[in-house]
């Protein structure tokens, strides 16, 4: 069983700040632009981006979002898809740049819970900052999370 936060753990006007961060390798941005066919040269060439706006390459906005949402996710065995059709982004904002080298977090507001089944949904707002706590990406989602304490989680105990 993996880390992370539980149904449980979301009550609404709460925050969760994940405990776990991630520092964003020199070529995996690269490797994701170009595997996308992103061939800007904002993204993958270094010299060009030495004359635009940020003077070096900035990482793939949706690199940025990917790490973001790994970083905020619940705990537990991934939900069946009838229950993972129902969840899903409203929305995602970028705020400022992430370059190379940064390390992003996540941290959670919780808005509202709905139980469903064995655990339920959470409407949150995902916010990523990067070390300089920069607000990085603003990512607005209903996801279903399951119920810690039906899979064996001990009451009391905090994972995130």
């Amino acid at each position: 069983m993996r880390s992370g936060w539980w149904f449980e753990d979301a009550v609404a006007g709460q925050t969760i700040v994940h405990p776990v961060a991630r520092t964003v390798g020199a070529d995996e941005h690269v490797w994701l632009a170009w595997m996308t066919v992103n061939a800007s040269d904002l993204h993958g060439n270094a010299d060009r981006a030495a004359f635009g706006p940020f003077g070096r390459p900035v990482v793939l906005g949706a690199l940025t979002v990917a790490i973001v949402v790994g970083l905020a996710a619940p705990g537990g065995p991934v939900p069946p898809p009838t229950v993972t059709g129902r969840s899903g982004w409203r929305s995602i904002r970028l705020g400022r740049p992430v370059f190379s080298g940064d390390t992003l977090r996540a941290v959670s507001e919780v808005h509202a819970r709905r139980p469903d089944g064995a655990g339920g949904y959470v409407e949150r707002t995902i916010r990523g900052l990067s070390q300089r706590d920069e607000v990085v990406v603003v990512i607005q989602e209903t996801c279903y999370v399951e119920d810690g304490l039906r899979l064996g989680r001990t009451a009391g105990t905090k994972d995130c």
